[in-house]
């Protein structure tokens, strides 16, 4: 069965915004400094959704970026958004750009999405510039004993695939990347949870609400999202000059 494209839906927007994440641009803004991008810079959004990164960071930074995103709906939202910005619509494990393209790579609560994590992941290092980031917020799981269960559900959210941040790890390492800055942002996701319960009265009201998830057991996959204890966090890894 082929996943449902989940952020496409009106409640899943409402829920998390025009960034489609936890924390908004709080942890954005800490990444392009902790980097020290500059205007001249040319980044990656990975999975751009609708690409309020790509506005924040012309609009904040002078920062030129592009987007990529596998959904056309979404890709043609970040095309509105950002007239001047280039969007390519194509899925992470392939990315249509040239070696080197770029001094970052923003993967915000996007990189838990692709279909290859490993592909992905150097298909990013390739079109990264030597000396340049790779920005990753995401979900990870505290019980990682538990992602298989997560990943039997055909729905397609950040939350069906959380990261085993040790493999997270090796991953990058093995395909060149030095990890420089690692710091759990938990409260980000807290905060988002509340919103939903609060809006929704349980969570299990949320999955049931949206009509990507008219297939979805919501108790159980609810039950395998307690399970596995999530969190979200912030790492930047680094490429070698």
């Amino acid at each position: 069965m082929q996943n449902k494209n989940l952020y496409e839906c009106t409640v899943m927007q409402d829920a998390l915004g025009d960034t489609l994440r936890p924390g908004g641009f709080e942890i954005t803004k800490k990444a392009v400094e902790f980097c020290k991008f500059k205007a001249e810079d040319i980044i990656l959004d990975l999975g751009c959704g609708k690409g309020a990164t790509i506005k924040y960071l012309h609009d904040n930074y002078k920062i030129k970026a592009k987007g990529l995103d596998i959904s056309k709906n979404l890709a043609e939202e970040a095309k509105r958004l950002n007239k001047d910005a280039e969007i390519v619509i194509s899925s992470g494990d392939k990315i249509p750009f040239e070696n080197e393209s770029f001094k970052g790579v923003f993967a915000e609560c996007t990189l838990s999405l692709m279909n290859d994590l490993e592909k992905t992941i150097k298909e990013v290092y390739r079109v990264i510039k030597p000396g340049g980031w790779f920005v990753i917020s995401d979900i990870y799981a505290n019980k990682p004993e538990y992602l298989d269960e997560l990943k039997s559900y055909s729905v397609n959210t950040c939350l069906k695939a959380p990261h085993d941040l040790n493999r997270l790890k090796e991953l990058l390492n093995d395909k060149g990347f030095d990890i420089l800055f690692e710091e759990k942002e938990d409260e980000y996701f807290k905060q988002l949870v509340i919103k939903i319960i609060f809006q929704y009265g349980s969570m299990e009201s949320f999955w049931n609400a949206s009509d990507a998830c008219s297939s979805l057991d919501a108790q159980k996959f609810q039950s395998a999202l307690k399970k596995s204890k999530l969190g979200y966090f912030l790492m930047i890894a680094h490429k070698g000059a």
